[in-house]
C-alpha cells in the first residue's frame, strides 16, 4: 500500500524524508506531469479521492501530497470530534491504487488526533522526534566531518546545547559557521558570536538594542525573536513606536524640558520608560531621529510594493536590512 504518513517536530527531518521518497519514485522523471498536492486545511473528500483515483498520464506512478489536513481537525473534544465525510476517507485509503503514492505531511500530532488514529493503520507511519541532545551531538560530527569543517569538541557541544535537537537549525548553523571560519578552526568563541541561542527573546531587548545603536546584539535579538515566531510585521511596529517617542523625546530635550515632561509629552504612565527614552534620544540629533522614522517608512512600503509584485522586498529582508541600518547608524 502507497500511503504515507509522515509527521513530526523535526521539520527538516521529515522534509528530507518527503524529498528522498518521491526520489524514490521518480525513476523515469514523469512525477514532473503526474504530480498533485493539497493543502489540508481546504481540500474536500471528493477532491482528493478523484486525485488518488486517476491514472498518471505518460508514466508509471501518481504522486499526492497533502500537508495539514490532520491539523485541520485537531484533538477530539468531550465525546469525540466528528469527521464528517471525511470518515469516508478509510475507503479512499484502502482502494488508493498501486500506481499512486498518496503522502500526508504533518507537524507534531497528538496520538488523540481522530485523522491520525483514522489514517495511521493503514499508512507507512514515521514520526520525526528532535534529536535528544546524544544524539544531535553525534549527527552533528557527521555533518561537519561530511562539510570538512573544523570544529572543537567543547564548541560542538555549545552549538547543541544553543540549536537544541533540531535538525534545521543545527544545518544551517553549520552552514553559516563554514561560510565564516572557512579552513579555520571553530571553537566556542566563534560559536557564540555567530549562532544565537534559540532561547526566548523579548522583542523589547531587540528595539532597545537597535535605539542603542548595538549591531551586535541587534542582530542577535533579530534571530531570537524570530525563532520564537514573532511576525516581522509587529517588528516594525515596534520600531516605529518607539522612534515615534524618540522624535517626541528629542524636541522635548531640545526645548529643555524634564524626564517629566517627556513622560507627558509621550503619554506614558513609567517614569523609567520616561528615563530610558532621554538616554536613548540623546544618542540622536532631530534630524537623525526623523531619518530614522522615515527609513522605518519605506521598508513599509518596500513590503507592500513586494506583495503587490511591484518591486520592494519580502518581509524578512526588509526587517533584516532596516533593523541593520537603524542598529549601525552610530557606527563609523
Amino acid at each position: 500500500m502507497a500511503v504515507y504518513l509522515f509527521h513530526g517536530a523535526d521539520r527538516f527531518a521529515r522534509l528530507e524524508a518527503v524529498a528522498a521518497l518521491r526520489r524514490e519514485h521518480d525513476t523515469d522523471g514523469s512525477l514532473a506531469n503526474n504530480s498533485v498536492s493539497f493543502d489540508g486545511a481546504r481540500v474536500s473528500l471528493s477532491e482528493l479521492s478523484a486525485a488518488v483515483s486517476a491514472a498518471p498520464f505518460l508514466g508509471g506512478v501518481r504522486w499526492v501530497r497533502v500537508d495539514g489536513l490532520c491539523a485541520r481537525f485537531g484533538a477530539p473534544r468531550r465525546g469525540g470530534r466528528q469527521l464528517g465525510e471525511w470518515e469516508g476517507l478509510n475507503d479512499v485509503l484502502q482502494q488508493t491504487p498501486p500506481t499512486t503514492v498518496l503522502v500526508f505531511v504533518e507537524d507534531e500530532l497528538r496520538r488523540a488526533n481522530p485523522m491520525r488514529r483514522l489514517i495511521e493503520p493503514l499508512a507507512n507511519a514515521r514520526e520525526f522526534a528532535r534529536l535528544k541532545p546524544e544524539e544531535a551531538l553525534e549527527w552533528l560530527r557527521g555533518e561537519v566531518r561530511q562539510r570538512g569543517l573544523h570544529m572543537t569538541r567543547n564548541a560542538a557541544q555549545m552549538l547543541v546545547d544553543r540549536a537544541g535537537g533540531d535538525r534545521g537549525a543545527l544545518t544551517q548553523a553549520v552552514d553559516k559557521l563554514s561560510l565564516y571560519a572557512g579552513d579555520a578552526n571553530v571553537d566556542e568563541t566563534i560559536v557564540e558570536a555567530m549562532v544565537p541561542a534559540l532561547r526566548s527573546v523579548s522583542i523589547f531587548n531587540l528595539i532597545d538594542a537597535v535605539a542603542e545603536h548595538r549591531l551586535t546584539d541587534a542582530m542577535r535579538a533579530l534571530d531570537g525573536v524570530r525563532a520564537d515566531g514573532e511576525p516581522e510585521t509587529r517588528i516594525i511596529q515596534m520600531l516605529a513606536r518607539t522612534y515615534r517617542q524618540i522624535v517626541v523625546a528629542r524636541e522635548v530635550i531640545d526645548q529643555g524640558g524634564s524626564n517629566d515632561d517627556i513622560q507627558a509629552a509621550t503619554k506614558t504612565n513609567f517614569g523609567w520608560l520616561a528615563r530610558r527614552l532621554r538616554r536613548q534620544a540623546q544618542a540622536y540629533t532631530q534630524a537623525s531621529a526623523d531619518a530614522a522614522l522615515a527609513r522605518i517608512l519605506e521598508a513599509e512600503i518596500a513590503i507592500i510594493d513586494y506583495r503587490r509584485n511591484d518591486g520592494g522586498l519580502p518581509e524578512d529582508v526588509a526587517v533584516e536590512l532596516l533593523v541593520a541600518e537603524l542598529a549601525g547608524a552610530g557606527r563609523p
